[in-house]
């Protein structure tokens, strides 16, 4: 009996740390990405799964919000050429107040991201999905203020 009682504690504590090395994991994922696209690193889609979900939660002018989801093949092509002007003008992101939980698919990590130039923080989100050995973001929600999403076709 104390063979099988010490089996099950051995089980449930190696399944506990699994998932905190997990979330470990995936919180230096998420740094890793920030860090790369503060540098205007030319990896970033390395960090996406195929088909990623792309999310920009639009806040109107005349009031409310708008989601719009842009299609990952239109995302990388816009990565690359607004990431010039991104880098000519210094712009960067700022990701604070992060949580991360468990999700269905992996881990949600949500953030307060600050643009450049702003005083008051967006809500943002990205959730991480196991591929192979490395966790890659299949989904990837930002608060915006830039009216031009809602032009997106």
């Amino acid at each position: 009996m104390k063979k099988i009682i010490l089996l099950l504690v051995c089980v449930v504590s190696l399944t506990c740390i699994a998932k905190a090395d997990d979330k470990a994991d995936v919180l230096a994922t998420f740094d890793k990405y920030v860090n790369d696209a503060n540098a205007y690193s030319t990896s970033i889609p390395n960090y996406y799964t195929a088909n990623a979900k792309i999310i920009r939660v639009v806040n109107k002018k005349q009031g409310g919000q708008k989601s719009v989801y842009i299609p990952y093949d239109r995302y990388l092509k816009e990565l690359q050429t607004h990431s010039k002007l991104a880098k000519a003008t210094g712009y960067k992101n700022r990701y604070e107040d992060r949580k991360i939980s468990k999700v269905e698919n992996g881990y949600k990590v949500s953030a307060t991201r600050i643009p450049r130039n702003d005083k008051v923080g967006l809500p943002s989100h990205f959730i991480f999905t196991k591929s192979g050995n490395s966790w890659k973001i299949s989904e990837e929600s930002m608060t915006t203020n830039v009216q031009t999403f809602l032009n997106a076709k």
